[in-house]
């Protein structure tokens, strides 16, 4: 069954048992998503999200992915929920394995994290609070259980939601970029060490009035290399300071991020000069960044990050020579 209007949404949740008929819930398509179908569910003092995922991701190029993937994301969840601070996952409350499905807490009067920034609000306490929960996740998630750790070693999703559609779609473009691009892909891929979102962006953390933040979509989670969801991360951070043109309220928020999160990884300017490439020419490009001397700019630092013409390894230094070049 294909969560695609109000209408089936509704007969859904009448058929799992999840809503009477006689029920009047108030049903919204929340957008903002490329790989699921996602509805918010509001009725009486309940308010839920549904989650279905699609098989073709909604990009313009051709984007595939196991639907499969939508029951990693429940079981990440689950996985997790006593080894971060309480509240930042949501409660996973019905799972339908036959129609992809599953149904979580909706987070009340919540914004992304995303929205925030873009309405140039640098808040310190919501990096702090990011750089917190992705701090706990990766250090406390050799805590999982054995047979959960085994079944998060397995990266397929990973795979095709992350390094085809970015590292190896960029080889394509970069044919100069292939060994290096191989070297990175073979860092998150080989190199396994904690559980790893995936998808750690502004736009999957949801802020709170009290600036307290819950993480959503770990479809693409995985037992991998924590240096994927920091180099993810700050590179949307440094897109929204280009676009923005507050390049100084990024480098600090950004600061203050690394301080908070305090774990060594390996390697990480290549991987976030992957990253900022990743988001002008992969199959999922920024919307926002248009300007062409812009677009030049962030390709001319990530490539030479990629090829590690950096010139050393302190990670603010590099980003604060990269956001004093003349756009």
């Amino acid at each position: 069954m294909k969560l695609d209007t109000v209408v089936n949404v509704k007969n859904y949740l009448v058929k799992a048992g999840i809503t009477e008929r006689a029920d009047e819930p108030v049903i919204e398509n929340l957008n903002g998503g490329v790989s699921s179908s996602v509805w918010k569910i509001v009725l009486n003092n309940n308010r839920w999200v549904l989650k279905q995922a699609l098989r073709k991701l909604k990009v313009k190029e051709d984007w595939f992915s196991d639907v499969e993937r939508i029951h990693r994301e429940h079981e990440v969840m689950n996985a997790l929920h006593d080894l971060v601070p309480k509240g930042a996952i949501p409660v996973v409350l019905h799972v339908d394995n036959i129609n992809h499905i599953y149904m979580m807490t909706c987070a009340e009067e919540a914004q992304t994290w995303k929205d925030i920034l873009m309405n140039e609000n640098f808040s310190v306490s919501v990096a702090e609070n990011a750089a917190y929960l992705l701090r706990k996740m990766h250090q406390h998630s050799n805590k999982i259980n054995a047979p959960d750790k085994a079944k998060f070693q397995n990266q397929k999703y990973f795979i095709q939601l992350r390094v085809d559609p970015f590292h190896r779609y960029l080889m394509q473009k970069y044919p100069d970029l292939t060994s290096l691009i191989q070297k990175l892909i073979d860092e998150v891929t080989l190199r396994k060490t904690c559980l790893v979102h995936g998808d750690f962006s502004p736009k999957n953390i949801l802020v709170k009035k009290d600036n307290n933040i819950v993480l959503i979509d770990f479809e693409a989670a995985h037992w991998g290399n924590p240096v994927f969801d920091l180099a993810y991360c700050i590179g949307h951070l440094m897109l929204k300071g280009w676009y923005l043109k507050k390049q100084e309220e990024i480098l600090k928020l950004t600061e203050v991020f690394l301080a908070v999160y305090g774990r060594e990884v390996n390697n990480f300017i290549p991987h976030l000069g992957l990253m900022l490439l990743v988001r002008m020419d992969g199959k999922s490009p920024v919307n926002y960044v248009r300007e062409e001397n812009m677009k030049n700019t962030i390709r001319k630092v990530a490539i030479d990050w990629i090829q590690d013409k950096a010139g050393n390894t302190d990670i603010l230094q590099n980003i604060q020579k990269a956001f004093q070049i003349d756009l």
